[in-house]
Order: C-alpha cells, then structure tokens, then sequence
C-alpha cells in the first residue's frame, strides 16, 4: 500500500472512532436527561403526595384539638349545672371550694410542631425538585449536550411551586410592608 492509502485510511479509522465517541455521548447525554426527566416526573408526584400528607395530619390534629375543647366545654357545663341544681344556701363556697379540670395544652403544642414541621419538610421537598431542575436545565442550556438534546427535540420541563396569593403580590410589586402577624380589627368592627 501506498503512503496515501495509508493515510486515507487512518483518516478515515479516526473518523469512525470520532463519530463512534461522538454517537456514545449523545446516548450518554440522552440517558443522563431521560432519568433526570423521570426524577422531576417522580418528584412532582412526590410533593402533591407530600402535600396531601401535610394538610391531613394538621387537619387530624386540629380535629383532636376541636374534640379536646367540646369535651372540656362539656365538664364545664356539667359542673355549673351540678351547682345550681342545689338548693343550698352556701353555693357560692361550693363554688370557690370546686375543682375545676386544667386545661391540657400539650395538643396544642402538638398541633403547632405537626404544622411547622410538615410545612418545613413540604418546602425541602419543594426546594429538591426545583434543584433536580436545576440541574436538567443545565444539561440542556451547556454545549454540547445542549446541541445534542435540540437534535433529539427535548426542552425544558415546567415544575409547579406551592406558594400562596401574598408570596404571589410581594414578588410581584417587591413589597410586603404587612408586618402585623395578626390582624387586628378596627373600631368599627369590634
């Protein structure tokens, strides 16, 4: 063989290899982007679950609380129907001797550390998926994995983020001047 043909030939070998290297990043690329799409699919699922499990245990909780309340109501009732059906002369001294029941204030207290603690979970799992987006956007925004997922037609996935109407106005001026955290009525209302 000739020199030329020899170096057609190593030309070409490399030019096999290049396009055989080439050809192994796209699949790389391609099943780097696929799972990242499974794992925001996944996640998305995820945080609705999440969030579903967060509002039913505050809701249980606070049903607890609700029940705790009629039933103390309840033993109030009671004791002040037992003292005026007694005809006694003395009932204002049975009444200061009685022993009314202490009010248990350890569900409340439960029911405060179920909501901060679910709402903290909830917007790490959030913060998660907005991460996990991150990372596929990057995939899609850097070359050249970039260039080879535009051949393969994938975009960018839309998440969706909980947040409320007031998180929603504040970004949407720049302001949140509201810093009462309770709302007091006016005099009018009262």
């Amino acid at each position: 063989m000739t020199t030329t043909k020899w170096i057609i030939l190593g030309v070409g070998l490399f030019g096999l290899m290049m396009l055989f290297v080439l050809f192994m990043y796209g699949i790389s690329v391609n099943n780097r982007e696929a799972r990242l799409r499974n794992t925001i699919t996944a996640k998305q699922k995820d945080n609705n679950s999440e969030y579903d499990n967060m509002w039913k245990k505050i809701s249980q909780v606070a049903q607890v609380t609700e029940a705790q309340k009629e039933a103390l109501k309840e033993i109030l009732v009671s004791h002040a129907k037992a003292r005026s059906g007694d005809d006694s002369k003395n009932l204002i001294m049975k009444w200061v001797q009685e022993s009314i029941p202490n009010v248990d204030q350890s569900t409340y207290k439960t029911l405060m550390n179920v909501i901060t603690s679910s709402r903290d979970s909830f917007t790490m799992r959030q913060k998660e998926l907005l991460d996990i987006k991150r990372e596929h956007d990057n995939l899609l925004d850097t070359f050249p994995s970039g260039t080879i997922l535009a051949v393969l037609g994938r975009q960018k996935i839309d998440v969706v983020i909980v947040t409320s109407s007031r998180t929603e106005e504040a970004f949407k001026t720049g302001k949140d001047d509201d810093v009462n955290l309770f709302q007091q009525k006016g005099p009018a209302e009262k």
